[in-house]
C-alpha cells in the first residue's frame, strides 16, 4: 500500500511531462498552423492549378494563393462579373511563387526594388510599425519592398482597425529621414501613367499582378518594361 502511494505522484509527474512534451511538439509542428478558412469546393483549372471555393470569412473574402498551385476565392467572387480578371491576377501570383528568383531579379534590374523577408536591417524603422505589417499570402515570402535602397513600401493595419485586412493602408518609410512619407515623385514618374497609379502599390508582386490582369494596360514606364519582360 505505501509503495503504491509513493509511486502515484511519480507516475503523475511522468504523465504530465509526457503531455507537456506532446503539446510542445504539436505547437512547433505544421499541425498547429491555424487556418480560418473552410474549403467548400475544389475546382481543377489548367495543368496542376486548382481553385478552392472557401467560406465568406476566409481572409475577409479576399482572393489569394496558398502555394504555387492553389487559388482561393469565396463563391460570390467566383460567380461574379470580375471572376476572369481576378483569376488572371491570382494566376500571376502562382507564377511568382513558382519562380521567385526570376521575378526578384526582374524587380532589381528593371524596377530597382529589393524585396526583403524581414525589416530587421531597415534603418530606424520603429518596432510599432514593424508590428503593424498586414500579412498577405501572395507576398509572404518577402513582404517588405525597398525601392532605390531608400523607400520602404509595406501594407499596414490601420491604428483604428488593427485587425482588418481590407482596411489596411500602404505606408512608405524613408530610411534617410526616418519618417513616414507619401510615395516620392520619382516613384510616381516611373510607376504612374495616364490612367493613374497602381492601386495595390505596396509590393512589386501586387503591382505586376494588377497590371497584367487590368482591362486597360498601364502606360507607365515601369509597366512597359514589365510587359516586355512577360512576353
Amino acid at each position: 500500500m505505501s509503495l503504491s502511494l509513493s509511486l502515484s505522484p511519480w507516475l503523475l509527474g511522468v504523465a504530465l511531462i509526457a503531455i507537456g512534451t506532446w503539446v510542445l511538439v504539436w505547437l512547433l509542428s505544421d499541425k498547429s498552423t491555424t487556418d480560418d478558412c473552410s474549403v467548400l469546393q475544389t475546382i481543377d483549372l489548367s495543368g496542376s492549378e486548382r481553385l478552392e471555393i472557401v467560406d465568406d470569412v476566409c481572409k475577409e473574402g479576399l482572393p489569394h494563393t496558398t502555394n504555387g498551385h492553389t487559388i482561393r476565392m469565396i463563391r460570390s467572387v467566383w460567380e461574379g462579373p470580375r471572376r476572369d480578371e481576378i483569376l488572371k491576377h491570382e494566376r500571376v501570383h502562382l507564377r511568382q511563387k513558382q519562380g521567385l528568383a526570376g521575378w526578384y531579379e526582374f524587380y532589381r534590374r528593371a524596377w530597382d526594388y529589393e524585396c526583403l523577408p524581414s525589416a530587421a536591417a531597415v534603418p530606424g524603422l520603429p518596432a510599432d510599425l514593424k508590428a503593424r505589417l498586414r500579412p498577405n499570402p501572395d507576398t509572404a515570402d518577402a513582404p517588405w519592398a525597398l525601392w532605390r535602397r531608400r523607400w520602404l513600401f509595406f501594407p499596414a493595419f490601420r491604428k483604428d482597425a488593427p485587425t482588418s485586412l481590407k482596411g489596411a493602408e500602404v505606408l512608405v518609410w524613408d530610411t534617410e529621414t526616418h519618417k513616414l512619407v507619401e510615395p516620392p515623385d520619382d516613384w510616381r514618374n516611373v510607376f504612374c501613367g495616364s490612367n493613374g497609379c497602381p492601386h495595390q502599390y505596396e509590393h512589386p508582386h501586387e503591382i505586376a499582378a494588377e497590371w497584367y490582369s487590368a482591362p486597360a494596360r498601364s502606360d507607365a514606364p515601369a509597366a512597359a518594361a514589365f510587359f516586355a519582360w512577360m512576353k
